[in-house]
């Protein structure tokens, strides 16, 4: 499961089309930076810069620790790798 620690805006809202595009499972986490959450101790446990969205892996492969992440590149990324998904086939291919 992903929890997406998350406010509508719009690195925001890239992770939650991706979550979507893929099917991946995943709640929503609400951290509202009008009232300043994002300096919240247990949201700063998360994303140590204060950035959303953030992503917390808590299910991640077996053996791991759980993954975390607060930029919404390489959230993507470490999500494309979890799911499979939205890679190309070889990327060695000829474009």
């Amino acid at each position: 499961m992903i929890d997406l620690h998350y406010w509508p805006t719009p690195n925001g809202h890239k992770i939650t089309m991706f979550l979507e595009e893929t099917g991946m499972a995943y709640r929503i986490v609400p951290v509202n930076i009008g009232t300043g959450a994002q300096f919240d101790p247990a949201f700063l446990a998360i994303a140590p810069n204060n950035r959303m969205p953030a992503i917390l892996d808590t299910s991640p492969r077996a053996g791991a620790h759980p993954c975390r992440c607060s930029n919404p590149a390489p959230s993507c990324s470490i999500l494309r790798r979890k799911s499979g998904t939205l890679l190309p086939a070889d990327l060695q291919a000829p474009l």
